[in-house]
């Protein structure tokens, strides 16, 4: 009998926590601005989004997304958790605009599996993200997403 209720009290704390869980979701699901991707980083004027590549997903965040400094930081989730890290980090933000330069990104290090880069973004308009990230077994994981950085 005491098992029985352990079981009923442990199946209504997980409900009440999917209930909650689900109100929050539903309450902070705001679409307006450049702030939308799966997690949510950075300012009201960033751009986050998650990409997968050799099954490795990437948390990427690009805040603010308009002209100007601009941070732009990564945070990799490979298979079997953070204890296969990513090793290294490059990228670049090509514009669509022929007549701007490529932005190459030098990122460094800001923990396991956490890199950022700081620069500046010359122009709006649309620009493409790049990340070439070194998983530890030296295997390339390529990562490409458009984003749109305002005046």
């Amino acid at each position: 009998m005491r098992t029985l209720n352990v079981l009923r009290r442990a199946a209504l704390t997980a409900s009440m926590a999917l209930a909650i869980g689900v109100g929050l979701t539903a309450c902070g699901s705001e679409t307006a601005g450049p702030k939308q991707g799966v997690h949510d980083h950075g300012g009201k004027d960033a751009f986050n989004v998650s990409l997968v590549a050799e099954e490795v997903i990437a948390d990427v965040t690009v805040d603010p997304a308009r002209v100007g400094t601009v941070l732009v930081h990564a945070e990799f989730a490979p298979p079997g958790g953070k204890l296969q890290p990513v090793v290294s980090l490059t990228g670049n933000l090509v514009p669509s605009d022929a007549s701007l330069s490529t932005i190459v990104l030098w990122f460094e290090n800001s923990g396991t599996n956490h890199f950022h880069y700081e620069f500046e973004v010359p122009a709006p308009g649309e620009w493409t993200l790049e990340l070439d990230a070194v998983l530890k077994d030296g295997t390339p994981a390529l990562y490409t997403t458009p984003v749109t950085i305002a005046p």
